[in-house]
């Protein structure tokens, strides 16, 4: 090897790529797999309004929302309705923030007031309903 003349180290100094593709196609299939799960959203039918929208002058409102099958979400977190009066209490810290509560169109009427009254309970004084354009 030693011997060798100089011109011989170009035929090595080539990269083999193929491994490279191999590991770049199994990610691109891992993300593949992996994206959609990841943007997993909440479903939720709202009602079709046309509403203006509500502008928000003050701090963060609390998103609030009730599924289908009276699954109650606070933040992204499901919640017994018996203990969202102490969670609501915790995230609002003694201060007024507005609620804006996501139902679906299917939940009796009886179902909403009942969470709206929650609301009350703990002191919330604005509650917006959120509601989904007509167009849409």
């Amino acid at each position: 090897m030693a011997g060798r003349p100089s011109s011989d180290l170009s035929e090595m100094a080539e990269i083999n790529v193929t491994p490279l593709v191999d590991v770049m196609l199994v990610l691109l299939i891992i993300f593949i797999i992996t994206a959609p799960m990841l943007a997993q959203g909440l479903k939720v039918n709202l009602p079709k309004q046309n509403a203006p929208s509500l502008a928000s002058k003050g701090p963060e409102p609390l998103v609030l929302t009730v599924t289908r099958d009276r699954v109650v979400i606070l933040e992204d977190e499901p919640v017994h309705l018996q203990l969202l009066p102490d969670r609501i209490g915790a995230l609002l810290g003694g201060e007024p923030r507005p609620v804006y509560l996501k139902a679906d169109k299917s939940l009796p009427y009886g179902e909403i007031v009942r969470v709206m009254a929650v609301l009350h309970s703990v002191g919330v004084e604005q509650v917006g309903l959120v509601t989904q354009p007509e167009g849409d």
